[in-house]
C-alpha cells in the first residue's frame, strides 16, 4: 500500500456499528454571531439498515450527514467509518476513501446533460480502476436494479424526475458502496416515484447489505426506514426502532 493511501478498511460484520459519531460538535458563522449547529452529537449507525435522520429545517441534520460521509470536518468529536478514523486522514487520503468505499445520492440528481443513463453510471467505475468492459457489465447490472435498463441510452433531459434519480441512485449503487448516503432524495419527486426511490433505498440496505443513511422530510420515508433518528436543535431527541425493522428480524 501506497503511503498517501489509507489502509482498506474491513466490512464490519454481525451488529457491529459502520458508523461511529462521538461528541461531534460544529459551528458556523453567520455575520458576527456563530451558530451551533451540532452540539456534542454521539451516534452509532448499524450496518444492512436503512436510517432516517428526520427533523425541523435548520436542526443540524444536513450537516450531520454531510460530517459522517467525510465531506464536512467538524469543530470537535470523532468519525470513524468502517473502523477508519476519517479525522485521521489527509485530504487525498479521505477523498479516497470517499470513492472506494461511499456512494451519495443528491436532492437535484447531479447528472450530467450530455451523458447517456448508461454513461452517468459507468464514469466513477472508471475512476476507481475498472476497465471499459467491466465498468460497462456492473453500470448495466445497477441500472437492472433500478428498473432503468431500457433506458439506458437516454440522456437526463429525456427522463422524467423519478427515472433521473434512479439513475443515480444506481450511479451510487453501481460502486458497490458499503456506505450509501442520501440527502432528500424524494423531495422532488411526486408520490409515485417517490415510494419507488423509497423501495429502492431500502433494498440495497437489505440485499447489499450496505448502510443507507438518509436525511429527509418525507413522512413516507419513515414505515421503510428500520431506525428513525429525530433531530432538534443540533442533537438526536428520539432514536427509535420502527415496524420495518420489527418485521424483517
Amino acid at each position: 500500500m501506497r503511503a498517501n493511501e489509507p489502509r482498506t478498511p474491513h466490512r464490519p460484520q454481525g451488529s457491529a456499528p459502520s458508523l461511529v459519531a462521538e461528541s461531534l460538535s460544529k459551528s458556523f458563522l453567520s455575520g458576527n454571531v456563530r451558530e451551533r449547529i451540532l452540539r456534542d452529537l454521539s451516534v452509532s449507525i448499524m450496518l444492512g439498515e436503512l436510517t432516517l435522520i428526520s427533523g425541523p429545517s435548520g436542526c443540524g441534520k444536513s450537516t450531520l450527514l454531510a460530517i459522517l460521509s467525510g465531506m464536512l470536518r467538524p469543530d470537535s468529536g470523532t468519525v470513524r467509518a468502517l473502523g477508519q478514523d476519517l479525522d485521521s486522514l489527509q485530504p487525498r487520503e479521505l477523498e479516497r476513501f470517499r470513492l472506494m468505499h461511499t456512494g451519495f445520492v443528491f436532492q437535484g440528481f447531479n447528472l450530467f446533460p450530455a451523458l447517456t443513463a448508461l454513461e452517468q453510471v459507468m464514469l466513477p467505475l472508471r475512476y476507481i480502476g475498472l476497465n471499459a468492459d467491466r465498468a460497462k457489465e456492473r453500470a448495466w447490472s445497477a441500472l437492472e436494479e433500478v428498473g432503468m435498463e431500457g433506458r439506458a441510452g437516454l440522456r437526463p433531459a429525456g427522463l422524467s424526475g423519478g427515472e433521473q434519480q434512479r439513475v443515480a441512485i444506481a450511479r451510487a449503487l453501481a460502486k458497490e458502496p458499503e456506505l450509501l448516503f442520501a440527502d432528500e432524495p424524494t423531495s422532488a419527486l411526486d408520490a409515485k416515484n417517490g415510494m419507488k426511490v423509497i423501495d429502492i433505498l431500502h433494498r440495497i440496505a437489505r440485499r447489499h447489505g450496505a448502510t443507507v443513511l438518509c436525511v429527509s422530510h418525507d413522512p413516507r420515508l419513515i414505515s421503510h426506514a428500520d431506525r428513525v433518528l429525530t433531530m432538534e436543535d443540533g442533537r438526536i431527541l428520539d432514536d427509535r426502532r420502527t415496524e420495518a425493522e420489527a418485521a424483517a428480524i
